[in-house]
């Protein structure tokens, strides 16, 4: 019971929904789901999207806070004390996959940074926006803001989660939103805003195909952050009166509000000024750019844009550390401060081959994200449904709910979701 009463908690169910959603908006939301949209039949793919995510993602949701909080622990030691044999061994797969992701994922957070810096000292007319290409090809300014990026995720981590992960998420998630509604209305008001949302929204039948319910599955698990870490640790540090279906709902809805409102955005302004709306992992630092080149007051649009883009995405890497210094701190038994620095240190000498090669980035994806994400999914739900009994498995989920939790909720996510997570790999892989 020790663990229970002394391991630190968020302080509200505000800042807790805050922390969570800032968890699930990441870089996600910005470029990869409004691609999945144009490429998947537009406002089909979104039907399918809010289906599945209702279906899928909020169980999964649920699962992974409910076995964190029964268990008091991120992934080190969450599978071990619901009973999971080679609990252990599954534990440290899922802290190297984290730790592994972070490293690439804190290059690309830096990247963001530049683009922000850069725009900024464009719109007080001190130098023009950069350009990917300088940036991709500079090892030393990208070490510069890979530094930059991880030595602030170390500074908010050092104080721990109320004072630190919480009370940032409280301003960075409005400020988010507050930047990305400046940047709608602007983008609402240029000539050809109609015709953009119309390309983003019109559904299209004949990009629909047998691989659009996956891909929205992919997509979910994707955006939600689900797999067994981030949601995981974070899990582990509600409060015992949090109400874990409303919280889930919450996070599940601001998390595609933002996708939703990041689409409005950046499809319209890109078919608006002739660039490529649909091509893919480029669409953020290379058309971007151009977008807001082209814009009246593009360089002060352009800084908000990746300001906004920033605040989310660091929060989603210091996920990533407190999934790792968790373990260190529960496993090791370390002091916060010095598992924070090592963290720090090792994430930033890892994510050297990453400056030097897009093509790691892009492979180290495939493997630590494409694939170990939804690994790690499985484990949350065998964990859970399959070595927690059904009494003390329902007991978390319905805890202080508001809303009634079914029974047969449980059976879902024992059978139905590991099938769609198998569905999700195998055509990961396949593709």
């Amino acid at each position: 019971m020790s663990d229970h009463n002394e391991r630190d908690t968020f302080s509200s169910s505000w800042g807790t929904v805050l922390s969570t959603a800032g968890v699930a908006i990441g870089l996600g939301n910005i470029w990869r789901f409004p691609y999945m949209m144009g490429k998947h039949g537009g406002a089909w793919f979104l039907l399918v999207y809010l289906v599945i995510a209702v279906a899928f993602g909020l169980p999964a949701l649920m699962a992974e806070w409910s076995l964190a909080r029964h268990t008091r622990r991120g992934p080190l030691g969450a599978f071990e004390r619901a009973g999971m044999p080679c609990g252990r061994l599954a534990s440290y797969a899922m802290i190297l996959t984290v730790l592994m992701a972070s490293s690439y994922y804190g290059v690309v957070v830096g990247w963001v940074l530049y683009f922000a810096v850069t725009f900024g000292r464009g719109a007080i007319g001190f130098a023009p926006p950069g350009d990917f290409g300088a940036l991709s090809g500079s090892l030393p300014l990208q070490a510069c803001f890979l530094s930059i990026t991880v030595a602030l995720c170390g500074l908010i981590l050092f104080f721990g989660v109320r004072r630190g992960i919480e009370s940032l998420s409280r301003w960075c998630l409005p400020l988010f939103f507050v930047l990305v509604i400046i940047l709608l209305a602007r983008v609402l008001t240029l000539d050809g805003a109609s015709a953009g949302l119309h390309a983003f929204f019109v559904p299209r039948w004949e990009n629909f195909s047998s691989t659009t319910p996956i891909a929205a599955l992919g997509q979910v698990f994707f955006s939600f952050g689900l797999g067994g870490t981030f949601m995981l640790v974070y899990g582990s540090y509600l409060r015992d009166e949090e109400d874990i279906p409303r919280l889930a709902v919450l996070t599940a809805g601001a998390d595609v509000g933002a996708a939703l409102l990041a689409g409005m955005i950046v499809v319209p302004a890109a078919i608006i000024f002739g660039l490529p709306a649909d091509s893919g992992p480029p669409f953020m630092f290379e058309v971007m750019p151009s977008v807001f080149g082209q814009m009246p007051g593009g360089a002060w649009f352009g800084m908000m844009f990746f300001v906004s883009v920033f605040l989310v995405a660091l929060l989603s890497e210091i996920a990533a550390f407190e999934v790792v210094i968790s373990a260190l701190v529960d496993g090791w038994k370390w002091s916060r401060s010095r598992s924070v620095l090592l963290v720090t240190i090792t994430s930033a000498l890892l994510a050297i081959p990453a400056m030097l090669s897009l093509s790691y980035i892009e492979k180290s994806d495939l493997i630590w994200g494409s694939t170990m994400q939804p690994v790690g999914a499985i484990l949350v739900v065998l964990a859970f449904a399959w070595c927690l009994n059904r009494g003390a498995a329902l007991g978390q989920m319905r805890r202080h709910a508001r809303w009634p939790v079914p029974t047969w909720l449980y059976y879902w996510i024992k059978f139905g979701i590991p099938i769609g997570i198998v569905s999700t790999l195998v055509f990961s892989w396949v593709s």
